[in-house]
């Protein structure tokens, strides 16, 4: 095989995946640090609230990281209809 094959772009690909997934699960952590926590929880300092936080950073992560993946794949395709 020759590098710059198929298989190469494939490894590309789902390094930059990886690296959006990594990308919006820190943003969603950032931004849910602006949260006053206390109002919802009994116990704000606790484990299960930094579980409960990290659950919710890994989910906006995800879907932060899906629509950045879709719109870079979009823009990639966009070029095959001229």
């Amino acid at each position: 095989m020759f590098f710059g094959s198929q298989e190469t772009e494939m490894g590309m690909v789902s390094l930059f995946n990886l690296a959006f997934l990594i990308f919006g699960v820190v943003i969603a952590w950032y931004a849910l640090q602006a949260v006053r926590w206390d109002v919802f929880l009994k116990d704000a300092k606790g484990r299960p609230a930094s579980v409960l936080r990290l659950l919710i950073a890994i989910l906006l992560g995800y879907q932060l990281a899906r629509f950045a993946n879709e719109y870079m794949m979009s823009t990639l395709t966009l070029k095959q209809i001229f």
